[in-house]
């Protein structure tokens, strides 16, 4: 290498590294280990197993005083490559604040249904349990690409909302077919410190009820019925956090209409309770209640009841260590038998560098 290329890659260099720091660009990973022992109770069988999760890199860049992005990639479980991982964009989206606590985003977000959605991302490390709620798995449309209006610790109670307009729960990040634009209107209050008390409502018209990358219910989903479906879901969240108690109470009802069957109404309750009762150790109960309507064309019918026992203990605040005994249960409405009850045993190890 001459010196006139020497100097002219040194002056590259600083003009990135000076760049960065005006930029205050900030990157984090994250990831988790799991062990797993599944016990079967009708069949009398067992699985045991450990578990690669997902590996999170988290870009956070303030580009000047009022634009910002946010960018999430994980490397995930995909059956169907030759090393069972594939990377997946989570997130990519630039935030505008146009005036105080006022913003417009732009780009592919996290749909602000819950406070689960809005405030967690992929890093387990920040999870209060090891698994989010079932609705995930289910009906809830966890990612939107498009455009969204959102305020911030307005007023007094702290008061919070964010419309937003975008591809749906059929679309791909870079194609939906037909005109339907899905839509989401969500408000919260935060009266006290830790505290936050949220609701929103959600509609998407699915014209063939397939799914996309903005859902995660392919395990769930009914691949049968290929009708339009009008989707709708209305979701209410009471977070509280402070020193030494944790509670999170997730509550949603979907709702779906087709020509075949009309209307058809299913919901997932979730409810999270913790106590710090020493620096770092939190044992915690939590419920998962989960119904699909017999009647529902959009998803597979389903009704369990999860209950789950657990303890964490924080190393550090980039490294924790969670136990969790849980048992999966047919719930009441369940009038088809076809639950296998089942008790699991897992230890997630999670990490954020």
């Amino acid at each position: 290498m001459t010196l006139a290329r020497l100097l002219t890659f040194l002056a590259l260099v600083s003009v990135s590294v000076i760049a960065s720091a005006q930029k205050k660009v900030q990157i984090n990973g994250f990831g988790h280990i799991e062990s797993h022992l599944e016990y079967f109770n009708e069949e009398e069988t067992i699985n045991s197993y450990f578990s690669l999760g997902e590996q999170d890199l988290f870009i956070n860049a303030i580009i000047n005083k009022r634009l910002s992005f946010l960018g999430e990639t994980v490397v995930k479980f995909d059956s169907e490559t030759a090393a069972n991982f594939a990377p997946s964009i989570e997130r990519a989206r630039f935030k505008y604040e146009y005036r105080n606590n006022h913003s417009i985003l732009l780009g592919k977000m996290h749909t602000p249904v819950n406070y689960w959605n809005d405030v967690y991302h992929h890093g387990r490390l920040f999870f209060p349990t090891i698994d989010r709620p079932q609705m995930f798995s289910y009906f809830l449309p966890v990612h939107t690409l498009g455009i969204r209006a959102q305020g911030q610790n307005l007023g007094k109670l702290n008061f919070g909302y964010d419309v937003q307009v975008g591809n749906g729960i059929e679309s791909s990040d870079v194609f939906d077919a037909g005109a339907n634009y899905s839509f989401l209107a969500a408000m919260h209050i935060k009266p006290q410190y830790g505290t936050r008390i949220g609701a929103s409502y959600y509609y998407d018209h699915l014209s063939t009820n397939s799914y996309g990358v903005h859902a995660h219910s392919h395990g769930s989903h009914n691949t049968e019925y290929r009708g339009p479906v009008d989707f709708q879901m209305i979701a209410v969240s009471i977070a509280r956090f402070e020193k030494k108690i944790e509670v999170l109470s997730e509550t949603a009802l979907n709702i779906t209409r087709t020509d075949t069957l009309g209307y058809a109404n299913s919901f997932n309750t979730y409810l999270y309770v913790g106590y710090n009762f020493k620096e770092n150790h939190t044992p915690y109960l939590m419920g998962d209640l989960l119904h699909i309507g017999e009647n529902d064309l959009h998803s597979d019918h389903a009704s369990k009841i999860k209950f789950s026992l657990g303890y964490k203990y924080e190393f550090d605040p980039f490294a924790n260590i969670k136990f969790q005994v849980e048992q999966y249960l047919s719930s009441p409405w369940n009038h088809h038998g076809d639950y296998t009850p089942k008790t699991e045993f897992k230890i997630q190890f999670s990490y954020g560098i």
